[in-house]
This record gives structure tokens, C-alpha cells and sequence, in this order.
């Protein structure tokens, strides 16, 4: 396989830049990509996904002795009970509770972001879960952070009817700025109810209870039965985890979303390594990067099979609005 990851490789930087004339013979020496930049140092590229999130917070206000009901912009709700907030030492907080919640439900605010479906499956190694939701909810005080004292009943929307979710956190991280990282939490379970508002709409979705703040989803494992192996994707320098990242998009109408997380420097490749990508899986996988004030991509459709190699060609540029609808169309 390693031969054969090689010689692909080989085969890649040929087409891609090698020299080709009719007449002449080509000179000896380095071969020169007139469209290769200088070193990128990834800083752009790294507060990028920062800037993404931040302004996706929704902020309500409300006392901490009232019960709430908050409904997000993407029909994410929350019943908050009376006294569930308390101060670092644990005093009840009597006064007003700053709450802000950040909800994705589709696959170019989360690539954009910097987020992925990623979490740790029963074999404990990295797969990327087939997720319902992906959302974040923090509370303060005065400025201050609290804790939760108690549950909060969270409603998240889908059409997707009679699936087998579990909610997952992010314990390694749970600030907005993680590289969010999803474990299952297994003492609570994530039922099928839809909502009924006060007019008699109803949406259809899953229910859960959650007890800290932080990141969560409602997802599953991949059901597939199929082999599974890894991927790679060539793109070439200056390009690396140091200023960019590749994400596999599934085809499905749940999300999702790898991150490759392993670059091999002397082939200029990235792989998503940990062998856990079901074979006959219809997929794009996609380049991101921001070298300045525009972000570069390109995607490669793919059907997923072990060592499948994909190239990074032609990378396009945009804003973020631009590389979010991209990915949403693909």
C-alpha cells in the first residue's frame, strides 16, 4: 500500500507540474509552480474559526428565579427551571443571567467554523458520527461565569424520524474556542417528541436532558456494515495543518463531517488515519484554508474505499458566507 500511496503521489506532482514541451527538451533542474506562494504561517487561517463562531452567538436575558423557555433562531429550545444557576461557590444567584447558545445544523457552518462530526466511537478511535445537531450554550453573570445546579430540557429539530441518537459532549474542551472532540455521555438518553407551540405548530424532533454548559450533539455511529480504511488527500505546499484543513462531507441527510488530522510533510499529504471511513460511502471531501482575507477551497467528490487518494487542484476564493453556501450545494 505504501509503494502504491508513492507512486500515486508521484504520479500527482508529474501532472500537476512537470514539464511539458514539444519542441524542446526540458532543462535539468527544479521544477517551478508559478502559482505556488510564499510560507503561510496559519494565524489568519486559526482566528478564522474564532470569528466564525463568535458572531453565530445568540445572547437572552432572564432571571434566575423565573423559569424560561428559550427558542433559538433554528428552532433549538431550551426549558430552563427556576434557581438552576449558582456562583462559583455555590450561592444562588439571585439576579439576571446573561445565556448564549450557538447552533449549527448544517455542513458549511461547521466546516467554516472548524468543527466536525468527529467523536469516539464503542472501539474507542475516531469515526465521524452521523449528527442531528451541533450546539453550544454558556451562561454568565454580571460578567462572571456559574454553574449549573441542576438540568435543563433541550429540544433540537429534524425530520430525520426513528433514529437511535445519544448525546454527546466535548469533555477535553468545552470553551468556544475547542477543537471539539465528541464522547457519548451515556447516562442520558435522547428520546423522539416533536414541539407544539402555543399557536399549535408543531415541529418535529429529539428531546434530551443536559447538566453542564458546553458543547453538545445528538448523533449516532455510522450504521454501515461495511469495511472501513482511510483516506488521503494531496495538496501542495505551502499547504498543511498548520494553515488549512480537509473535511469528508457525507452524503446524508444527517451531518457528516470528518477532519483529517495527520500530514505527511515529505508527500505534502493529508490523511484522516484512523481507518474508520466505511467503503462505498458517497462523499466530497474539502480544502479550506485563509492565507489572508479571503478563504481558499476546492472538494473532490468521492465514493470512499480504504487508501483512496483525492487532489487538491483548483482552489477557489470567497468569504465565509461564499465557502458556506459551496459546501451547502455540493
Amino acid at each position: 500500500m505504501k509503494k502504491l500511496f508513492n507512486c500515486i503521489c508521484l504520479g500527482v506532482f508529474l501532472i500537476v507540474s512537470g514539464c511539458s514541451s514539444d519542441s524542446e527538451d526540458c532543462e535539468v533542474g527544479a521544477v517551478e509552480n508559478p502559482n505556488q506562494q510564499g510560507p503561510i504561517d496559519g494565524a489568519i487561517y486559526k482566528q478564522s474559526a474564532l470569528d466564525c463562531r463568535v458572531p453565530k452567538l445568540q445572547v437572552f436575558q432572564f432571571n434566575n428565579y423565573t423559569s424560561t423557555e428559550i427558542k433559538a433562531n433554528q428552532n433549538t429550545i431550551l426549558y430552563i427551571s427556576e434557581g438552576i444557576f449558582q456562583k462559583l461557590d455555590g450561592t444562588i444567584i439571585d439576579g439576571e443571567i446573561t445565556f448564549s447558545i450557538l447552533e449549527m445544523y448544517n455542513a458549511g457552518e461547521i466546516i467554516a467554523c472548524q468543527l466536525s462530526t468527529n467523536g469516539i466511537n464503542s472501539n474507542q478511535t475516531v469515526e465521524p458520527l452521523l449528527s442531528e445537531s451541533i450546539f453550544y450554550i454558556n451562561a454568565e453573570h454580571n460578567g462572571n461565569p456559574v454553574l449549573m445546579n441542576g438540568e435543563i430540557q433541550v429540544f433540537i429539530p429534524s425530520d430525520n424520524e426513528s433514529l437511535d441518537l445519544s448525546l454527546y459532549v466535548s469533555p477535553s474542551c468545552n470553551e468556544i474556542e475547542c477543537s471539539v472532540l465528541w464522547e457519548v455521555v451515556p447516562q442520558y438518553s435522547v428520546f423522539e417528541e416533536p414541539y407544539q407551540d402555543a399557536s399549535g405548530n408543531i415541529i418535529s424532533g429529539y428531546r434530551a436532558v443536559i447538566g453542564e454548559l458546553g458543547w453538545y450533539s445528538f448523533a449516532r455511529y455510522n450504521p454501515s456494515t461495511e469495511e472501513r480504511g482511510v483516506l488521503y488527500n494531496k495538496a501542495h505546499s505551502p499547504y498543511s495543518l498548520a494553515n488549512s484543513n480537509v473535511f469528508l462531507k457525507y452524503d446524508s441527510n444527517s451531518i457528516g463531517v470528518g477532519m483529517f488530522s495527520e500530514y505527511d510533510t515529505e508527500n505534502e499529504v493529508f490523511s484522516e488515519k484512523f481507518s474508520q471511513i466505511p467503503k462505498n460511502i458517497t462523499a466530497n471531501v474539502i480544502f479550506v484554508s485563509k492565507p489572508e482575507s479571503e478563504f481558499l477551497f476546492d472538494s473532490s467528490p468521492v465514493v470512499t474505499q480504504d487508501g483512496k487518494i483525492t487532489v487538491t487542484r483548483n482552489t477557489k476564493n470567497g468569504s465565509e458566507r461564499n465557502l458556506v453556501d459551496y459546501i451547502n450545494n455540493l
